[in-house]
């Protein structure tokens, strides 16, 4: 064994990765915004991290988007 990791075997993969680290990124958002509010309580400041989280994740789907799009053309 090399000790080097291997790229996913197939396009289905690398979506299943892509996926499962979104859902993480979402749970750990929730997990911030919900320490942000047992701070001191104010809806202000969980909002602001859930926007934020939100903003990220489209942001990221917006390119692998454009991504894709540019790799079908080809």
């Amino acid at each position: 064994m090399s000790g080097t990791p291997s790229a996913p075997s197939s396009s289905r993969d690398a979506e299943k990765i892509l996926r499962g680290i979104m859902l993480a990124l979402v749970v750990w958002g929730v997990v911030q915004a919900l320490g942000s509010w047992l701070a001191n309580y104010d809806p202000r400041r969980p909002l602001l991290v859930l926007a934020c989280v939100g903003g990220f994740l489209g942001f990221w789907l917006t390119v692998l988007a454009a991504r894709r799009r540019r790799l079908e053309s080809k």
